[in-house]
């Protein structure tokens, strides 16, 4: 191995951070070198290719050789404190004509958390990562790079360590050729000592054949190695079978039983290549395509087009990949693979990534692999994209993140599959009985708090919840929603907001809300005649000084979504468009749907008289008053007629009230239901204040009522409070089962925010 000038003339000393970064790589989004479209919705294009570009260059394997060893100082010169620059043309065999190299990049006891990134010497730092790493950890990574500045590499780490770069092989500049081109397979795996039962020994070699339909005179393949336990502290060497091991890894592991991937372009000889594992265990072999040697027929595809590194995917900005998941980098024109780097971090367990041709079959391969916990790694991938590009796969919940360092020229075979999904997976009580599905609530996997409940069944048997203020789990901790919702399917949820899981936002109506002035609380709902769901909404606006300080509905939205994707197919002021909120509870009965009202005025007008300090809450002029208006079964587009004690008329202004009104029950938030017999109707007086459910029941929807029933509630402690009765199951003969929402009074404290369920039979 040579050395330069520069090179003797190093200090011997580690890498040094001028500033300490995570292990989570890097967080901004990179524009792409000039000529390059950006990343956009996870999708990326390359400029219009006339033929091989002028860059295009074939790839030419060496014998793996160490190039840097800074335990040692040896090979690199010191550019800063925290980066180096390392001559590449001119040692290991690799000539000045090189345009970019092949290299595996490994990291030896950091002193903390971070990353190393290598790009082409004299240009920008990329915001990509190149190997990511733990304190003390041994990581390795393979990674293409295009070539700067006297033919060197500049690398950097965001923390100190030791640094080592082995070279397998470099890129000549070439428009036509027969060797040295690459040759994308769908990714398969070639080797699994698994399936023997038995590890590899240590210390020992084990020959794997080339695969099937690749040629004797092949130069390398494109593999991904896998060890995991039962193994010991080590490392893995790759090279041509039967030649001799050099002083090079592609693979360490630090302690028992670790679980560690890593690619690399593997020059490969006749009888395919070699696996030495110093300590033992077992290894997996996975393929993505082979390069050409000299008997191959001339052609321009298969060529190397470096780059710049530019950062292609980053869900940490957004949602991550949920479990089978999968995000897609959009198709570079003109290209048959892709050469990426892949983070994954922020999975809470051990898990796998599998990058593959988009839309098409997902293969039994790995391309990422981490074992939880914090746990960050990146990786290497030669990757055969589709005409959709190239899909990325999480068996378990990660955030991905993917760096392009260039691409192989060649046609891309056609995607015949759907879309990729990505779909937060449900969350799922013990079974679908009242006392699991109120266990699952308090347990906080679903949300951090929620209240005023309210259920819809859907025709295809599930069950739409919708709630009025949601404190919904995030990246950076609960956040509070002013309408979200749950899909149940059986004892299975699907928690409902807009926005990402980065930055949520309400379920609906959210482009019309600011922030603690105007928001939309969700009211009644139920399904239209032409099979549509239909969703009263209240615009609430704040009139004091601060938030609930003088709270008061100002309007009456309707919302149309389909039943089967609850997607909003439109929205509109409801034919009642009035604060008197026709739409506060809905009832499906006969010839007719009723729309119940009620003022729903419940912060800053009439004092509390008993409370200590005063308390100002409801509108007690209105607070008691429930009326009723209908229109014909499902037609939820037309005017109501409203119920005046005497008839149905079109004057709202004439509408009585229908629930009982007495000295204690001013406050009457009441939720309507048929039980096939009768109507009946439940309410919690007071709203949030108060500790009585009264039950009514009436012959028709205007009553007369009658209270047949009346439950004392217990507090859960001396400032908890019960408030908002509803049906959260169709009410049968003698049978009710009711939510009831929960807080302590004044202020919120999320570990009682939540709905309990509570079976009355009567």
């Amino acid at each position: 191995m040579s050395s330069t000038s520069a090179t003797r003339r190093a200090r011997r000393v580690p890498l040094v951070a001028m500033a300490v970064l995570t292990s989570m790589a890097v967080a901004a989004v990179l524009g792409p070198p000039p000529g390059v479209a950006a990343a956009a919705d996870l999708a990326m294009s390359s400029p219009e290719l006339d033929g091989p570009p002028p860059a295009a260059s074939a790839f030419v394997p060496v014998a793996p050789c160490r190039l840097v060893d800074s335990r040692a100082s040896q090979g690199y010169e010191a550019i800063d404190v925290d980066r180096i620059r390392v001559p590449i043309t001119g040692r290991c065999d690799v000539p000045d004509e090189a345009v970019a190299v092949a290299v595996n990049v490994t990291v030896v006891g950091a002193e903390a958390p971070g990353f190393v990134t290598a790009w082409p010497a004299g240009g920008g730092l990329p915001e990509a990562s190149t190997v990511n790493f733990g304190t003390g950890e041994v990581r390795a990574n393979g990674v293409l790079v295009a070539l700067g500045v006297n033919g060197s590499l500049d690398v950097r780490s965001s923390v100190p360590t030791q640094l080592l770069v082995d070279v397998t092989g470099w890129f000549s500049p070439t428009s036509w050729t027969q060797s040295g081109r690459f040759v994308p397979t769908a990714p398969r795996r070639i080797f699994d000592s698994r399936s023997t039962g038995s590890p590899l020994p240590a210390g020992g070699t084990t020959t794997v054949p080339l695969p099937a339909g690749v040629p004797t005179d092949a130069l390398a393949l494109a593999v991904n190695i896998t060890t995991t336990g039962p193994n010991a502290p080590g490392y893995v060497t790759v090279h041509p079978a039967g030649s001799r091991r050099p002083e090079a890894s592609v693979l360490n592991t630090e302690r028992w039983d670790q679980t560690r991937a890593a690619a690399t372009i593997a020059p490969v000889g006749p009888e395919g290549l070699d696996l030495y594992v110093s300590g033992g265990g077992h290894v997996i072999v996975d393929v993505t395509g082979w390069f050409t040697g000299p008997s191959a027929r001339p052609s321009d595809e298969g060529l190397f087009v470096p780059v710049d590194p530019f950062r292609v995917l980053d869900t940490r900005t957004g949602d991550p990949l949920w479990p089978g998941g999968a995000a897609e980098i959009g198709v570079v024109a003109g290209a048959s693979a892709m050469a990426l780097n892949l983070a994954v971090s922020n999975s809470p367990e051990w898990n796998f990534v599998t990058a593959h041709p988009a839309r098409g079959v997902v293969p039994v391969t790995s391309s990422v692999n981490v074992n939880g916990g914090g746990d960050a790694a990146a990786n290497f991938a030669l990757v055969p994209q589709s005409t959709e590009g190239v899909a990325v796969v999480a068996h378990r919940r990660a955030d991905v993140l993917a760096d392009i360092a260039g691409w192989f020229t060649g046609p891309a075979p056609a995607a015949s599959g759907p879309p990729p999904r990505n779909e937060r997976p449900p969350v799922c009580a013990t079974d679908a009985s009242p006392a699991s599905i109120a266990a699952l609530f308090r347990s906080d996997a679903l949300f951090h708090g929620a209240d005023y409940q309210r259920v819809t069944p859907l025709p295809d048997g599930r069950t739409l919840w919708m709630f009025q203020d949601v404190h919904v789990p995030t990246r950076h901790g609960p956040r509070l929603l002013h309408n979200a919702g749950l899909l149940q399917s059986g004892n299975c949820f699907h928690l409902l907001h807009g926005g990402t899981f980065a930055d949520p936002v309400a379920l609906f109506m959210a482009d019309r809300i600011v922030p603690f002035s105007r928001w939309y609380w969700p009211l009644g709902a139920t399904v239209g005649a032409g099979g549509d769901v239909y969703l009263f909404m209240a615009e609430m606006h704040e009139r004091g000084r601060g938030y609930l300080d003088r709270t008061e509905p100002t309007a009456t939205w309707l919302l149309r979504l389909d039943a089967g994707t609850l997607e909003l197919i439109d929205r509109r002021p409801a034919p009642d468009p009035s604060p008197r909120l026709y739409g506060w509870s809905i009832v499906d009965h006969g010839a007719y749907t009723y729309l119940y009202a009620q003022c729903h005025r419940q912060f800053g007008f009439d004092p509390l008289v008993f409370s200590d300090p005063l308390v100002y809450a409801h509108d007690f002029s209105c607070a008691g008053r429930v009326t009723v208006g209908r229109v014909p079964r499902g037609d939820l587009g037309t005017r109501p007629q409203y119920w005046t004690g005497s008839g149905w008329g079109g004057d709202a202004s004439r509408a009585v009230p229908v629930i009982p009104q007495t000295d204690v029950r001013i406050v009457n938030p009441t939720q309507v239901h048929h039980d096939g017999t009768r109507f009946v109707a439940v309410t919690k007086e007071g709203d949030w204040w108060g500790d009585t459910i009264y039950v009514d029941v009436a012959p028709a929807a205007q009553g007369p009522w009658r209270t047949i029933a009346t439950v004392r509630l217990t507090p859960r402690c001396s400032i908890c409070n019960t408030y908002f009765a509803s049906f959260v199951a169709t009410p049968t003969p003698g049978r009710l089962l009711i939510g009831l929402s929960n807080n302590t009074f004044p202020a919120i404290d999320l570990t009682g925010y939540f709905p309990t369920l509570l079976e009355l039979r009567l």
